[in-house]
């Protein structure tokens, strides 16, 4: 006759199974899968969306032509001495702005032929993608200087879309019943407490994982605090107090960009230093409350540019990998 003890665990592992299957089944049939976006975008398991490689799409107005890594830019350049890679979300994509206007285009055209600079932002990216998104890239383009512009789809409030973004954290396990309940619940949790996309402390751990990875690559990890229209005093919350407990609020997000700055030894470039520098208003600055007109973007090609010259990122050659 079987032991007490072998009965007890396997009687507990029969139990472990039928719950594990009832979850399964639940989430298959109680639980759609994230809605896949339909507005240009091709469907991505892991990323949830990546743009459409060799096609040009058409979004927000304007044409956006897309290399064949799918990437907003030219194609490599095979003679370049140093890489450069852009990321973040429809800021550093581009939104409203032509082709040549992008943060990328303009910080290439200070820069000049030698080096290869490419847009690697996507529309709606919240730290999490982009760091999946840029171990990706590394296949094909090995930057030398990554340029992180993520916060604004990081601190953006969750909503019901936001769904696909959750899953990005699970794997394989994300197309199975028991990731469907498991993504469905973290995003209900995220509303019912109307927290963002991603916590401080997410975001936090994100950008540090981000500067790791280019650390490990042999690179020079660069953050940039995005502009957006509180800075300026055409709005009527500039220099207000900002409400929110705090780890909730915006400055908290860009407190936590400077202290992983300051920790991985990353260039920091403030984002409104470099609009002040050129004399922009919000309007000459900014289309909406985030996204950079082109002169916006020059502004802060600009600023990039000069820090990372001062930091020395320019002037010595690329590490062998």
């Amino acid at each position: 006759m079987p032991s007490p003890i072998k009965s007890r665990v396997a009687l507990a592992l029969g139990s472990l199974l039928l719950t594990v299957g009832m979850l399964e089944i639940s989430g298959r049939v109680f639980v759609s899968e994230p809605v896949e976006r339909h507005d240009g975008f091709a469907h991505d398991d892991q990323l949830g969306w990546i743009l459409p490689a060799g096609q040009t799409m058409s979004w927000r107005g304007q044409s956006a032509a897309i290399n064949r890594i799918g990437l907003r830019s030219p194609d490599l350049k095979n003679s370049a001495t140093i890489k450069i890679l852009t990321i973040g979300d429809s800021s550093v994509f581009g939104d409203g702005v032509q082709d040549s206007e992008t943060l990328a285009a303009q910080i290439s055209g200070l820069l000049g032929s030698a080096v290869d600079v490419q847009n690697g932002g996507v529309p709606g990216y919240t730290c999490w993608q982009s760091r999946l998104w840029v171990e990706r890239i590394r296949t094909q383009f090995q930057p030398d200087i990554l340029i992180s512009y993520n916060q604004h789809s990081d601190y953006r409030r969750a909503s019901g879309h936001d769904r696909v973004i959750a899953a990005t954290q699970l794997g394989p396990l994300a197309k199975l019943g028991i990731g469907r309940l498991i993504s469905y619940a973290s995003l209900r949790w995220r509303i019912r407490q109307g927290g963002s996309n991603l916590t401080v402390d997410e975001y936090g751990d994100c950008l540090r994982g981000l500067a790791d990875d280019q650390k490990s690559a042999g690179g020079s990890m660069v953050f940039v605090v995005p502009i957006t229209d509180v800075d300026f005093e055409s709005s009527p919350f500039f220099g207000q107090p900002e409400p929110g407990e705090p780890g909730t609020r915006l400055v908290d997000y860009r407190a936590v960009m400077g202290d992983v700055a300051a920790e991985q030894d990353a260039v920091l470039v403030n984002g409104m230093d470099a609009i002040r520098a050129a004399r922009l208003t919000g309007n000459q600055a900014l289309l909406d409350t985030v996204h950079p007109t082109a002169r916006g973007h020059s502004a802060l090609a600009k600023g990039i540019v000069g820090a990372i010259t001062d930091a020395g990122l320019l002037g010595r050659s690329p590490e062998k990998r």
